[in-house]
């Protein structure tokens, strides 16, 4: 561990979460009957956060683990910052509510949020709770957390972005896997929407040095776009194009701050 930290650290996220989630996996597919409820999945979403403090801990001792104690709870990094932070989340799904808008003529229906897919108040508080507070909080710490600055010392922005994000979108098969309504075309679409996210946060982490900042775009995000999920699948597909739109814009910036 003490000789390959990224590779161990790689392994014990993959390997906590892939084993955690593998009996909801199989119940879904049908194939055990264990009961487990669908929040289980944040239970699998921590591999991210316990490897990041299993690696520190081991190859940088008490004072690495207090400076990622520290860097967790460190959300003074200036009001413009977390204006960004969580509005910027906010304007995507706006934006996506102009484009839809614009494509059908007419605006989303609220009638279609309240009877579908969060029209009860437990998917409400799966959205806010699993989806996007635990998820975030368990996946954030060790990404961008421990990762991303491990990956900044050896790379560039661009190439530290790029090589971060076919890791973290891999991590997330089990995921996947769990929900046969889903193939090939979702994961992939899916990978084009991590790999936007991943700019995002490596800006956002570049203007903070915070986890939390990381954890509240993450979890804002995750918010919207179940927001957006909840009016319709076009709208959904509105709110990415909208990510990946001003993910583009920042890769344009960081060539042309290069040069």
């Amino acid at each position: 561990m003490e000789k390959r930290p990224l590779l161990a650290y790689i392994g014990i996220a993959y390997l906590w979460t892939w084993v955690t989630i593998l009996p909801l996996l199989l119940q879904k597919r049908g194939l055990v009957d264990l009961g487990l409820p669908d929040a289980w999945e944040a239970v699998g979403a921590f591999g991210p956060f316990i490897a990041a403090y299993v690696v520190i801990r081991r190859t940088e001792g008490a004072a690495g683990i207090a400076a990622f104690w520290q860097n967790l709870t460190h959300w003074r990094v200036g009001r413009g910052a977390l204006a960004l932070t969580v509005l910027s989340p906010v304007a995507f799904l706006l934006l996506a509510v102009v484009l839809v808008t614009v494509q059908t003529g007419s605006p989303p229906s609220l009638d279609a949020l309240a009877t579908g897919r969060l029209s009860t108040l437990h998917a409400g508080l799966d959205l806010v709770l699993v989806a996007a507070l635990l998820q975030s909080l368990g996946e954030e710490p060790g990404w961008r957390g421990y990762l991303l600055p491990k990956m900044l010392e050896r790379f560039r922005t661009l190439p530290a972005t790029l090589l971060l994000f076919p890791v973290w979108w891999l991590w997330h098969l089990p995921f996947f896997l769990g929900r046969p309504e889903f193939g090939l075309p979702q994961f992939f679409g899916f990978g084009l929407g991590i790999l936007a996210a991943s700019v995002w946060l490596t800006f956002l982490w570049e203007r903070t040095r915070s986890i939390f900042v990381a954890v509240l775009w993450h979890a804002v995000l995750n918010i919207t776009r179940g927001i957006a999920l909840g009016f319709s699948t076009g709208m959904f597909l509105a709110y990415g194009m909208v990510v990946t739109v001003g993910a583009l814009g920042i890769i344009v910036w960081w060539l042309v701050r290069r040069r």
